[in-house]
């Protein structure tokens, strides 16, 4: 997809940089989603984290997939919100049952509840690890370069989540999870 480009080809072909948006912006909007459960809130740090992306883009030195390096950032930018947000309004907990993706829809509303309520209890890194194969499709090789640590690490972790999610979906009344 995306080759090395240094960061001045980033910032001045502004052919290249629409491109980079355009073929990137469907999935950090999903990963903020996930994250948030608001679509508005979604948006805002989409676009937020491509503002972050292009402010710091001299810093940049890929070593990777653009697009891995977009999580990382999208992370950083959920954190921040997070950091900064004093409380959750109940409309924004009531609009976290609505998914970007329209096949989503179909999914049955308990199902969902708890699959986000087991996955809302893991500790963060695990989640995360989750969210990034599962929700985003990452490979496990991308998903140890967002997190910064071995694939060996996430590939334990990854197991380690869903036999929790498992053992908690089972535990909540029926719910099954099922390995991809």
């Amino acid at each position: 997809m995306f080759h090395y480009r240094s960061p001045d080809r980033i910032i001045y072909d502004e052919e290249y940089t629409d491109r980079l948006i355009r073929e990137n912006y469907a999935d950090i909007y999903a990963y903020c989603f996930r994250h948030l459960g608001h679509r508005e809130t979604a948006e805002d740090l989409t676009q937020e984290t491509f503002l972050r992306f292009l402010r710091n883009v001299e810093r940049y030195r890929e070593y990777g997939k653009i697009k891995n390096y977009l999580y990382v950032v999208a992370g950083n930018v959920i954190r921040d919100h997070y950091r900064n947000q004093k409380e959750i309004p109940v409309e924004q907990e009531l609009r976290a049952e609505r998914d970007p993706k329209p096949d989503m829809a179909v999914e049955h509303a308990a199902e969902r509840v708890g699959v986000r309520e087991a996955l809302a209890a893991l500790e963060s890194p695990d989640r995360e690890i989750v969210i990034l194969r599962y929700y985003q499709e990452l490979k496990i090789r991308d998903i140890a370069a967002v997190m910064r640590m071995p694939a060996s690490t996430v590939r334990y972790r990854l197991k380690a989540a869903e036999k929790e999610l498992r053992r908690r979906l089972e535990k909540g009344g029926g719910t099954e999870w099922t390995e991809n």
